[in-house]
């Protein structure tokens, strides 16, 4: 049985947690709390499963090259990275947001 990789969040992805739970919990905590969870239990899944997520590659911005993979926990897309058999976690961003720019914006800085 292959082995588990580790879950590794940045600091910008802490963040975008943070940041949901906040805005979410201004109008209702259990939902919150209820996303959160979800948000958790996928990100867990990348543990066993690392290369679930998908490749997201568009003309303005190439993540393959970058090795950046997704997946989507609606409505929120979970950006992340292989690196020595860890899964690192870059971004939690809503899919309705410019998220290429934020994605990028943030990996340039």
């Amino acid at each position: 049985m292959p082995q588990k990789s580790k879950v590794k969040y940045t600091p910008a992805a802490v963040d975008d947690m943070d940041e949901i739970f906040s805005f979410i919990s201004q109008d209702n905590v259990s939902a919150a709390e209820s996303l959160l969870e979800k948000l958790d239990r996928q990100i867990a899944n990348l543990a066993d499963f690392p290369n679930m997520g998908s490749v997201l590659s568009d003309e303005e911005y190439t993540l393959v090259q970058r090795g950046y993979r997704f997946i989507v926990v609606h409505p929120y897309l979970v950006f992340y990275r292989i690196i020595d058999h860890a899964v690192v976690i870059h971004r939690i961003l809503h899919g309705r947001r410019d998220y290429l720019r934020e994605l990028f914006g943030s990996l340039e800085s």
